[in-house]
């Protein structure tokens, strides 16, 4: 009896043992950290921090996500290189940033003439384009997903008025990417490649004539409407901007099943408000440029279809120079040319935009 009672006695301790260790294993604690691309005065790294914030919250501190803004950990044009390295484990970024590194990233933060807000997530989420683009991240050991995407740049803001076409002869005009640059090439204009926080000062100087960066609540943050008399609208060369978060691809696989599922919760959660967040910011912006005296142009039909002309041949040109741009551009235009229908019949209330033309790609016949 003596030992039997000893043999239970050990059988309990050793379940024991085992159910504390389990706990133990399912309460392991990860600390990471995140370096943001944008600085704390930009209201771009709130995105960032809302993500971090709901990941921390649904795993009850389990996954721990601290945002650094730039510069505190890396400069924002080495955050892709610090966490594909394992040096940090996560960042917040723009995928424009390295169309360096593979030309299909341009494709990925925005593009001429190309998807909308809402346009950009009903591809993601529900057109291949989520798989796409983490094929894409995965070639340089990254995980990924885009967190939000803002709506319609603000377009050109300069002291000389752009009306036409013909305006933009002669013009140097900050603005970023190199399909961007292709297009301005085409209208005669010169593209000036500049930092956000250098082009208050270089159009007040007069260095550049004009140029944009961003949407009208981060436009007024940046004070533009102090140096600028004109907006030149719509913003064409970025008709949306996406934003994401990537991880070290060996920090990721070594999180549970558990912890992976919220953080693509997070990641919904994060998309559904934080894209409708910042076009809300807009409306005391535009109100402030107004009030500003800011003189807003639209221009005419004719000249927008001549820049989708010139956007087309650069795509089309890419395409035949790149597999990932090809099979990335082909993706995002058969969403535009099959929507076209759904855009037609949802007019005036729909959103989205239909192209009067489409890039020479293989399978858009």
């Amino acid at each position: 009896m003596k030992s039997f009672k000893l043999l239970i006695l050990s059988l309990v301790i050793v379940l024991l043992v085992s159910m504390f260790s389990l706990a133990a294993e399912k309460k392991e604690t990860f600390k990471w950290r995140m370096a943001s691309c944008w600085p704390p005065s930009n209201i771009l790294v709130e995105g960032d921090r809302y993500f971090a914030k709901t990941v921390t919250e649904l795993s009850e501190g389990q996954l721990q996500i601290k945002v650094f803004p730039a510069p505190e950990l890396v400069k924002p044009d080495e955050v892709f290189d610090a966490v594909a390295s394992g040096a940090i484990e996560c960042g917040g970024d723009w995928p424009g940033y390295w169309s360096g590194k593979n030309p299909a990233f341009e494709l990925i933060g925005s593009y001429p003439m190309g998807l909308t807000q809402y346009d950009y997530i009903n591809w993601y989420r529900h057109y291949g384009g989520e798989q796409l683009v983490q094929k894409l991240y995965a070639k340089y050991g990254l995980h990924y997903y885009i967190n939000w995407v803002i709506p319609m740049q603000s377009g050109i803001r300069s002291n000389k008025p752009i009306r036409s076409a013909e305006d933009f002869k002669g013009m140097k005009l900050r603005m970023s990417g190199r399909p961007q640059g292709y297009v301005l090439q085409k209208l005669g204009a010169t593209q000036v490649m500049l930092a956000t926080g250098e082009v208050y000062q270089a159009i007040q100087l007069g260095t550049i004539d004009g140029g944009e960066v961003a949407t009208p609540a981060i436009d007024w943050m940046l004070g533009l409407g102090e140096v600028t008399k004109y907006q030149c609208a719509p913003g064409w060369h970025e008709p949306s901007c996406a934003y994401g978060v990537m991880f070290n691809e060996k920090a990721w696989d070594e999180l549970p099943d558990k912890l992976k599922y919220i953080v693509e919760i997070a990641n919904q959660a994060t998309m559904n408000y934080m894209s409708s967040w910042y076009e809300v910011q807009d409306i005391e912006a535009l109100k402030k440029f107004e009030e500003s005296g800011t003189e807003v142009i639209q221009l005419s039909e004719d000249t927008l279809k001549d820049i989708e002309k010139y956007i087309n041949e650069y795509t089309t040109k890419r395409a035949k120079e790149n597999e990932d741009f090809r099979e990335m551009a082909v993706s995002q235009f058969k969403y535009l040319k099959d929507i076209a229908a759904v855009h037609h019949e949802e007019w005036p209330f729909g959103h989205g935009r239909i192209p009067w033309s489409y890039p020479d790609l293989p399978g858009l016949e």
